[in-house]
Order: C-alpha cells, then structure tokens, then sequence
C-alpha cells in the first residue's frame, strides 16, 4: 500500500487514480496531520509526500516516520522551485527521493516502481522468509518454499529461477539473463528452451492455472517477468 500526501485535492486524487491503474492500492492524506494519523494503524510499503502543506508539512512528516522506521521508502514532492534547503533538508532527514513538481506521473511510476524493488531486496538479505503473497512464500535461507501452507518440491534450477524472478519483480528478465544469471552459463550451452521449460516446471508448481499464469508473465520474444504484488 502506498500512502499518498498531498493538500492539493486534483494532484492527490489524479497521481492515485494513476497508481492505482498499475496494480497499486493507495491510501490519501489531504495534510500532514491527517497522514500522522493514519501512520498510527497502518504500515504503508511507500509514502509519496508532498513538503508544502498547512499546519503539519511534509518536512515534518518525514521526521516523524524516520524516527519510528528507516525502512519506508519516502519520496518527496513538491512544486515550489524556491525551496532548494527544503529538498536538501529532506533529503538530509530520510527522504528516498525527491521530485519536483510538475512531473509526468510516469516519471513518478518509474521512482515508486524503483524504491520498492530496492525496499524488497534490502529486506529479502536481512529477513529469513520472503513473502510474495497470502499464498506464496519463500526461504531463502533452507531454499525452500512454501504454497497455500504446503511445501513444495522444487529442483535446484526452478528455485533458483523463482528466486531471481522475485527479486526482480516488475523487470523484463530476458531468456539471456536467466541463463547467465540462474544457470551462471556464459558459454552458450544452455538454449532458451532449457530456460522456458524450466518456467513451464515451475507454473505448474505455483500457478493456479499453469496456461493462465498470474505470477510469471511471458514477455513474448524477450523472457519473462514476475508480477509485481502489492498489499499493506
């Protein structure tokens, strides 16, 4: 879930619809103070917040969530150019990231998308078990991995490859990358077909419905991506 601060009603509500279109559950703040309050009963994955406010601003905010985690990624945003100290000061008290209005929300997309991965890695070396989902998790320290509660069998080469597909959730991973990346070939022995039935093996393992996959994705004529999940 990414919590989304901003006292301007039409940036808040366009950048949320926007978020939302790509899979992302988003909370609103209209303030600062209204952001404090919700930081009290939920955990966001990402705070996107904006430092002109009323009353409570987001310089404020930032200071807040960076005493009690250093774990939320936080990006910035805002739209007075003046305001140098307050980007450098931001930056300085926690912020991720800063980004200074007007943007293309793709540009915003492409920020929270990269904040996340890096979120996710640093917890996936510091953390025994990766949760992809409710259904999906993974240990990374046993290798082993677990569906609906059950464990599942899997070779060297399909845990290996989950792995790097879940850590690089959300990228276009080609059949190349796989071969050097999982199978740790550079020779050319391994074909692309080792590499699509491998992924073959392992939809049928973690798929619901291995020819309708929601966690890996074909990129047709490249390779493969793992779907991004995104929850609270």
């Amino acid at each position: 879930m990414i919590l989304l601060v901003d006292d301007q009603e039409s940036v808040r509500t366009n950048l949320g619809e926007y978020l939302q279109r790509y899979g992302y559950e988003v909370l609103l703040a209209a303030d600062g103070a209204e952001a404090l309050h919700l930081l009290r009963d939920v955990t966001p994955s990402l705070v996107v917040l904006d430092v002109q406010m009323p009353e409570v601003d987001g310089l404020d905010v930032c200071r807040t969530i960076r005493q009690t985690s250093n774990r939320v990624p936080i990006l910035m945003i805002s739209g007075e150019r003046k305001e140098l100290m307050d980007r450098i000061v931001g930056l300085e008290i926690g912020a991720d990231k800063y980004l200074l209005k007007p943007f293309d929300p793709a540009l915003l997309l492409a920020e929270v998308r990269a904040l996340l991965r890096t979120a996710q890695v640093s917890s996936n070396s510091t953390h025994e078990w990766l949760v992809v989902d409710d259904r999906l998790r993974i240990n990374r320290r046993r290798r082993t991995v677990v569906m609906n509660g059950n464990p599942l069998h899997l070779t060297s080469h399909e845990f290996d490859l989950l792995l790097y597909l879940v850590n690089n959730a959300g990228v276009a991973c080609s059949r190349d990358d796989l071969i050097e990346q999982v199978w740790k070939d550079t020779s050319g022995a391994v074909s692309d077909q080792a590499v699509n039935s491998c992924v073959a093996r392992l939809r049928h393992k973690i798929e619901a419905d291995a020819d309708s996959p929601a966690y890996i994705e074909s990129m047709y004529g490249w390779g493969y991506r793992f779907r991004v999940f995104h929850g609270g």
